[in-house]
């Protein structure tokens, strides 16, 4: 583990302090902002490439298509933000980074949120966005990846799709809505950002009367059996580190080619601290895996 990954997450204890109180609340739903309203794409994304956005029922969706660009290759990216938040501030910093790294084209979809709204809504938005994408004239690879809650809703895509993704990126990605792994008690105690009960109140606004057994909407109980080539990064301060074992030995037995790189000190969402060794591994192997997967010159 590096240095400036230990004294990162040290620093989370403080700058997190807000975020982990108001998880830690039954009430967690009534602590949101009415008003709450997804990050602009930072100036900078427009003097490194072409930003694009449009709105798909009063929600944006923003394109970035980096100068350096592989061609036929698009990536959909899916923000997390526990099912209740909208795509902040940091996660520019990861889209922009995988741009870098493998020269997609990013579409960021921002999709419906509880408590205003349910997962039908949800999955309605990302699968029409997806279909889009499948069918833009010149894609010849399609991507997916996602963050948090956006890796929940990646996993559920890849499996569902009528064409499924050549690959999939998952940034520590919420693989249990329920939150019941026991490790979980244990690795609270070294987690800056993240608590149980917000989150499970999230999930189950979210599920609604499909409940959050419903194995469309939890990777928990999918069958990992159709998943596309996928990376999971996953550290080990975060709550979610267990299940994304367990969801890799799940997929290994399946069959599916699904791998798992850690990062110990690693806390939520890791490869956001792009100034540490370990988030920029991530991204050196999220460029490998586009490197290895591009179509042969004819």
């Amino acid at each position: 583990m590096s240095v400036s990954m230990t004294l990162t997450a040290g620093a989370m204890w403080v700058s997190a302090r807000p975020i982990r109180r108001a998880l830690a609340r039954d009430d967690y739903l009534d602590t949101l902002d009415p008003g709450r309203r997804p990050a602009e794409p930072p100036a900078r994304l427009r003097r490194s490439g072409r930003v694009v956005v449009s709105r798909e029922g009063g929600l944006p969706v923003y394109r970035y298509e980096p100068a350096a660009r592989t061609p036929g290759l698009e990536l959909m990216y899916l923000p997390g933000g526990g099912l209740v938040n909208p795509l902040v501030a940091e996660h520019w910093w990861i889209i922009e980074r995988l741009a870098r790294a493998t020269g997609a084209a990013i579409t960021v979809v921002c999709y419906p949120l509880a408590p205003d709204h349910g997962a039908d809504d949800t999955l309605a938005v990302i699968d029409a966005q997806y279909e889009r994408l499948a069918a833009r004239a010149g894609t010849s690879r399609l991507w997916v990846a996602g963050d948090s809650a956006g890796g929940a809703l990646a996993v559920g895509l890849a499996l569902r799709a009528s064409r499924r993704p050549d690959a999939l990126v998952l940034f520590s990605p919420w693989l249990d809505l329920a939150l019941e792994n026991p490790a979980i008690a244990r690795r609270v105690r070294c987690d800056p950002s993240l608590r149980v009960p917000g989150l499970r109140a999230g999930a189950a606004a979210w599920a609604g009367e499909r409940g959050l057994g419903d194995p469309a909407l939890d990777p928990a109980r999918v069958d990992p059996t159709g998943l596309p080539p996928t990376l999971l990064f996953q550290g080990g301060r975060d709550i979610f580190f267990d299940d994304a074992v367990a969801f890799a030995r799940r997929a290994d037995a399946a069959g599916a080619p699904v791998r798992l790189i850690t990062a110990p000190a690693g806390f939520h969402v890791y490869v956001g601290a792009f100034w540490t060794p370990e988030s920029r591994s991530a991204f050196a192997e999220v460029g490998a895996l586009a490197r290895a997967t591009q179509p042969a010159m004819t």
